[in-house]
């Protein structure tokens, strides 16, 4: 049988791991060589990298309580 509500689950975890993955490589971050403006008291680098692994690890976990790897019973 088809699950439509976990599918749409699915769907919304790979685009937030894509969003996460693509922020966390993200080369732009190298042309802003500024200590200025602070984030959280650190440099902007610093405090940039402290939220989007933030954002990350808040995407694992939601996806593991969802149980995103399960195998479905189709």
């Amino acid at each position: 049988m088809f699950d439509k509500k976990k599918t749409k689950i699915k769907y919304r975890i790979w685009i937030l791991l894509i969003i996460g993955f693509a922020l966390i490589e993200f080369p732009g971050i190298f042309f802003i060589n500024r200590v200025h403006p602070l984030i959280m008291g650190f440099p902007f680098i610093y405090g940039f990298v402290i939220i989007v692994w933030a954002f990350m690890c808040f995407v694992l976990f939601y996806a593991y309580k969802k149980n995103w790897g399960e195998k479905s019973d189709e």
